[in-house]
């Protein structure tokens, strides 16, 4: 299992700014290599990082919001290797394909896209997608776009990622006995905002899913330079689990052994 961060910075004034990147997460296991949220730049990250796009087997989008499928269109592209061959597969909510009644969402996904892609799927919390030897299960993401969704990534590794949204009452049995928990984490304990985590609840999910790792990653402008590394600190000191920030081009690799570089 392989994890790359194409970046790791989330809200509008982060991604309008790019003082962190935001060109989502390469996660790479059991023979599949799945984009997660192309937003913003990550065409242009991914060839930073030495990340090749036309080895994608497939992309998941968390929710309808700029700063997670900006790029959605071109990484399509690039895993159709130039809209010539038809493979590959894209899920994401119903707000990424059809929009929504009221104008607030559009589609991000065109037909002249989708038609290149060997399969797409609109998921719901609960709906299960399966790929190679991988089960992907939606679960529910209380967020700004009302159909947001986090994923449960199943195969060698169980990945956890929560997506945006602020925590509630359950969350935390999506993600039980997940080996990573990836968390989007706006801002630091003292500071909250509407529909999104920050780490003092960061810290209540990490206490009650017990992963073997917790990753906090999609920071706002509140957890830049070096907060966000005191805030993770804090956390593992309170839950005794080892929990770390993700970096712009950080790889975590577990094969053999864990192994964290930038």
């Amino acid at each position: 299992m392989k994890l790359t961060f194409l970046g790791t910075g989330g809200g509008r004034f982060i991604t309008i700014t790019q003082k962190l990147a935001t060109g989502g997460t390469i996660i790479e296991m059991d023979g599949e290599m799945i984009h997660l949220d192309p937003g913003p730049g990550a065409l242009v990250r991914a060839k930073q990082y030495g990340v090749n796009l036309r080895n994608l087997t497939g992309i998941v989008i968390t929710h309808a919001h700029p700063d997670h499928y900006t790029d959605a269109e071109m990484v399509c592209i690039a895993m159709t290797r130039g809209v010539k061959q038809t493979r590959g597969f894209v899920i994401g909510n119903e707000h990424l394909f059809n929009g929504s009644s009221d104008g607030n969402f559009r589609p991000v996904l065109s037909g002249y896209i989708l038609k290149s892609v060997k399969k797409h799927k609109i998921m719901t919390p609960g709906d299960v997608f399966d790929t190679g030897n991988l089960r992907i299960k939606a679960v529910e993401a209380r967020h700004g776009d009302p159909k947001a969704l986090g994923y449960m990534i199943e195969g060698s590794k169980k990945i956890a990622l929560t997506g945006d949204g602020e925590y509630y009452e359950g969350q935390a049995e999506n993600f039980k006995g997940c080996d990573y928990l990836m968390i989007n984490c706006l801002r630091p304990h003292n500071l909250r905002w509407p529909e999104h985590m920050n780490s003092e609840t960061a810290l209540k999910l990490i206490s009650e899913v017990k992963p073997k790792l917790a990753i906090l990653k999609d920071f706002g402008m509140k957890m830049i330079d070096g907060v966000a590394e005191k805030e993770a600190q804090w956390i593992e000191k309170e839950t005794e689990i080892k929990t770390i920030v993700a970096k712009d081009g950080m790889k975590i690799n577990d094969e053999p052994k864990l192994k964290i570089s930038l």
